[in-house]
């Protein structure tokens, strides 16, 4: 690996960095080249937020700061995107966070322990920013995605983005700990 591809910012580097890892596979390489993460992250962000972290986070807003935010982006790094299911305003961060577009290694290990195939019928429960539906529309079709978010205004600028990226998958406003038997039987469960 290249100095470069460790410090460059945007989809190549962090893709770079993804692979050599071994959380990227080059079977994911196609989805993760046509869904930018960009597309499903909100103007206002607060990286690598997560149960362990106390300390103070500081907020990248888009509009103000977009190399910053464009450099979040695309680290390797979870982006807290909610607080306090949604009841939270303001660029500090709120008790608790609750929506999130998440790690890339995480992201990609998981599908990749999914094991899905062209054609595969998945079951995604928890749509948060849709990145990971339009990941998984992009590997099996759209057609073959149903995905199920309970916080009605996630799941509504979820949609948006996933309509703005041409994805389309079913995309319920619901509880997801049933599954949804409208497009059942599913092949995988993620």
């Amino acid at each position: 690996m290249t100095e470069r591809a460790t410090t460059e910012a945007g989809p190549q580097g962090l893709a770079s960095r993804l692979m050599d890892s071994g959380a990227l596979t080059s079977d994911w390489l196609p989805a993760y080249q046509a869904v930018l993460r960009e597309s499903f992250v909100p103007d206002v962000i607060w990286p690598g937020v997560g149960p362990a972290d106390g300390g103070p986070v500081a907020t990248i807003d888009r509009r103000t700061d977009p190399e910053g935010w464009f450099r979040a982006v695309y680290w390797d790094t979870s982006l807290t995107t909610q607080w306090d299911d949604g009841n939270h305003t303001g660029p500090d961060r709120g008790a608790i966070p609750t929506c999130s577009n998440s790690q890339p290694t995480m992201v990609f290990s998981m599908l990749a322990a999914l094991d899905v195939q062209p054609g595969s019928k998945v079951l995604e429960v928890g749509t948060g920013t849709g990145w990971n539906a339009a990941l998984l529309s992009e590997r099996v079709g759209s057609e073959n995605v149903t995905t199920i978010e309970f916080d009605p205004e996630n799941a509504s600028t979820a949609r948006a983005r996933l309509d703005a990226t041409g994805y389309n998958p079913v995309a319920i406003v619901g509880d997801g700990s049933q599954g949804w038997p409208g497009c059942a039987p599913y092949d995988h469960r993620v």
